[in-house]
């Protein structure tokens, strides 16, 4: 079966979901894609927007082609949606596109947009170096756009100062960090984020053994091994930093979230299961 991945590219997802499982499937993935590397293959993967020129394309070239939906959702506009809006764009969304399946970043989504498809969770970054887990929290961090965060800076920056660490805003290495931060701030925290974001940050958390404090969105929970700190409030923040003080807690966090790695070789198979689908 031969496999076109395609999209506008240009942000991680592109690469995680489009270069690094396209390499596995042995995919020809290209952004932008026309009608005839369309037609040369059996199937088309689209990963998170679909521009109009790529639509009409689609449309044109009368391939099957299944919707990676992820984080397609406008931002920061989608802060402010309530509950039934956010649905109803998922709902118009897909059935503007009229893809021939869809795959879900978690379980939340797909229902709220009707339960037909099937989800497929982030893979982590592959060949990431593995926590040290040092003896003491030397080291808070970040990784993502650093505006999604900044509301909490000066929480974090308390908190950090509290117990003596540092604060770092995408560190080069997750292993370089003692523990790792999912927030973001009000502005950029509604239905949509909560409940339609992929579990990306947690993946590579898991793939690291780095202690993870998130808040509760549905990619992280639906994904969780149990040694997860989820807070609600900054006032929480404190208290999973200081349940995480010790070194032996920390290892033992990592014990858990190593065999709960994802690789993209699983990502790379449930999506090709997808795809054999619609080529039936």
């Amino acid at each position: 079966m031969k496999i076109c991945i395609t999209g506008r590219g240009g942000a991680g997802s592109w690469q995680i979901r489009a270069v690094q499982i396209g390499a596995v499937l042995n995919a020809h993935v290209c952004q932008m894609a026309t009608i005839e590397e369309m037609q040369a293959a059996d199937v088309v993967l689209v990963v998170k927007r679909v521009p109009l020129q790529l639509l009409t394309a689609l449309r044109k070239a009368k391939r099957p082609w299944v919707y990676d939906i992820l984080d397609a959702f406008p931002q920061p506009e989608c802060g402010s949606w309530y509950p039934e809006q956010a649905k109803a764009w998922v709902k118009e969304h897909v059935e503007r596109l009229a893809p021939t399946a869809v795959i879900w970043p978690n379980q939340r989504m797909r229902e709220d947009a009707g339960g037909r498809g099937k989800v497929v969770y982030h893979h982590a970054r592959p060949f990431q170096p593995i926590n040290p887990i040092r003896e003491r929290i030397l080291t808070v961090g970040y990784e993502g756009e650093p505006n999604y965060v900044q509301e909490w800076a000066p929480v974090i920056a308390a908190e950090c100062k509290r117990i003596g660490a540092a604060f770092m805003v995408n560190p080069p290495r997750l292993a370089d960090v003692d523990v790792v931060l999912a927030v973001r701030g009000k502005r950029w925290d509604g239905y949509a984020q909560q409940n339609f974001k992929s579990n990306v940050k947690i993946a590579n958390a898991h793939a690291t053994g780095t202690p993870f404090i998130g808040l509760r969105e549905c990619g992280y929970t639906e994904t969780a091994t149990g040694a997860e700190r989820f807070i609600d409030s900054y006032r929480e923040l404190a208290l999973a930093l200081d349940s995480l003080k010790s070194q032996s807690t920390r290892r033992q966090v990592s014990d858990q979230f190593l065999p709960a790695t994802r690789t993209v070789e699983q990502a790379a198979s449930e999506t090709l299961d997808v795809l054999r689908a619609v080529c039936v």
